[in-house]
């Protein structure tokens, strides 16, 4: 029983350092988009010591309606791309892909940008879903 509670910790604490295996480096909270206009998103992934075979990333926006976001988990909204992810290798460590993206005909006002990343992570692979998201305002 003993070694089935340690097995759980260390699980744990594995999950939870590698569990964070991509960061949006645009759009950040606060940035302002126009619709119909092009942006460059910025899809990071930090330097890790863990193995993840890429599946693919979506991008997407949604917007707030009377300031609440829906949550990603729950709807994405208009998926602006959906497909491979195959960052380059920064000099300074770590990788990153830039995804050139035209803003939704949204009304004004806030929205949440979504990055949804699929994963299959560590040496024996287990699927790794994660999001992160960028609040802005459409304006």
């Amino acid at each position: 029983m003993k070694f089935i509670a340690v097995a759980a910790v260390l699980a744990t604490a594995v999950s939870s350092v590698f569990g964070q295996t991509i960061t949006l480096g645009y759009p950040t909270n606060g940035a302002v988009l126009t619709p119909g206009k092009n942006f460059n998103a910025q899809i990071i992934q930090p330097g890790s010591m863990a193995s993840c075979i890429q599946v693919g990333i979506a991008l997407a926006m949604a917007t707030c309606p009377n300031g609440v976001c829906p949550q990603p988990t729950a709807q994405l909204g208009n998926v602006l791309y959906a497909g491979p992810w195959t960052p380059t290798t920064h000099p300074q460590g770590g990788s990153y892909q830039n995804f050139t993206l035209q803003v939704p005909d949204f009304t004004p006002g806030p929205a949440v940008f979504t990055l949804t990343h699929l994963c299959l992570l560590g040496a024996a692979p287990y699927p790794l879903l994660e999001f992160r998201t960028a609040s802005v305002t459409i304006a």
